[in-house]
């Protein structure tokens, strides 16, 4: 079989020096390229300990200054490694072979998500096709701490009102730079900033396939939210929510106890038919990032659910979720054949590695086995993950969104 070059050069250092970590992952990436190939855009994601305005630099200068985008994350994973230290530098390099995004950024969010969002979509809707897939990186923490969090889906509202009615495959993530939700930044093209959206609209010959993972089965019947501000839910029923939560999971009201709770369960949103049996793809879960016994509350990761919302709560069930990556990366594999996938992109929850979750094995190292050396991967751990589900790209919690791009012409439908 002819060998066929890579148009995608992927990188990743844990040196906690910034410039000689961004100088090992470039020439990584450079020499995944070939020789005969030069850097048009970027990806990039570094873990929370570097400090972002010393490592591009680096990258841009060791890559031919092409525009650099993504974040601050709590880890990385690409074909061969994975890791959360906090110094891990990890970048995908587009050859200028393979046309060239549109990059659009929105450095407003601290003045409202659904602003920021509307920008976004109104440029969006002028710079695309109808069908074409953008890719979203937004700065997950508004301040803190303690952190307080900007809402996705009011973006995401936002974005889709200014789209008005173009149909866009928005795939992306909230940027955290640690699992304390301490820090954030977003790359856009030549700098790092903080409180801003950018939006990576890719040409209609860029063609995208994703898939969810997900690991959580519900656990008890459905519970209205009868009192909540914004990712605060007080009552269920009308009683108290950390009472509700501790009643139906058989949890000691002990501290420590307590503190366990988001290590135990998601509270999750049926979508579609409430009868209908079981499937995984039909839940938005939502972390429970803490809780207060003073007044029976308990935090969620984002604040989209209202008064009247529907819930039940979900088990994070480890093997669950290891099961689901084996099966949904074969599944999505198979439907790409015969297609050659040029890149893969894994935005993975943070709360899916195993020092969070307990898992036994890292579900990522099985995404890693699934795909093999042949598809350049390029993966980070996110606080939010983004991606289209039942109608509309939705922010998500605790997921693996795994995307596979081709070069095709798209078709008219």
């Amino acid at each position: 079989m002819e060998h066929q070059r890579n148009m995608v050069g992927i990188g990743m250092s844990q040196n906690p020096n910034p410039i000689q970590a961004g100088q090992e992952a470039a020439g990584m990436a450079l020499d995944m390229l070939g020789s005969n190939e030069s850097v048009a855009w970027a990806l990039l994601f570094c873990g929370g300990r570097h400090v972002p305005e010393e490592i591009l630099p680096t990258l841009q200068a060791e890559l031919g200054e092409p525009e650099i985008i993504g974040g601050a994350a709590v880890g990385a994973i690409t074909n061969k490694q994975l890791a959360y230290t906090g110094y891990e530098c990890a970048v995908a390099a587009f050859s200028t072979s393979i046309p060239k995004p549109t990059i659009i950024v929105a450095d407003n969010l601290d003045k409202g998500e659904m602003e920021a969002g509307q920008h976004l979509g109104h440029q969006l809707k002028n710079l695309t096709n109808e069908g074409d897939t953008v890719l979203l990186f937004y700065d997950s923490i508004r301040f803190g701490p303690p952190p307080e969090l900007y809402v996705g889906n009011r973006l995401m509202d936002g974005i889709y009102q200014g789209l008005s009615g173009k149909s866009l495959k928005l795939i992306g993530a909230g940027t955290v730079g640690d699992l304390q939700l301490t820090r954030s930044y977003i790359y856009t093209g030549c700098q790092a900033l903080k409180h801003a959206v950018v939006a990576v609209a890719l040409p209609s010959i860029w063609q995208s396939q994703t898939t969810i993972m997900h690991g959580c089965l519900p656990v008890s019947s459905f519970l209205e939210i009868t009192k909540i501000d914004g990712p605060v839910v007080y009552e269920f029923d009308g009683r108290p929510a950390l009472q509700v939560l501790r009643e139906m999971i058989s949890l000691e009201q002990d501290a420590s106890s307590i503190d366990n709770l988001s290590l135990i369960i998601t509270l999750g949103e049926k979508h579609g038919d409430p009868f209908a049996p079981y499937d995984e793809a039909n839940y938005v879960n939502r972390l429970i990032i803490n809780s207060n016994p003073a007044d029976g509350s308990v935090t969620l990761f984002e604040a989209d659910f209202q008064v009247g919302t529907k819930v039940q709560i979900m088990s994070r069930d480890n093997q669950l979720m290891l099961d689901s990556v084996r099966q949904r990366t074969r599944e999505l594999l198979k439907s790409m054949e015969p297609k050659r996938a040029i890149f893969a992109l894994y935005i993975d929850c943070a709360g899916r590695t195993s020092a969070f979750s307990g898992a036994e094995i890292e579900e990522a190292a099985i995404l890693q086995a699934e795909l093999g050396l042949e598809i350049p991967l390029l993966g980070f751990y996110s606080g939010v993950e983004i991606a289209p589900l039942l109608g509309r790209s939705r922010p998500l919690d605790w997921t693996g969104v795994l995307t596979l791009f081709t070069l095709e012409a798209p078709t008219d439908e």
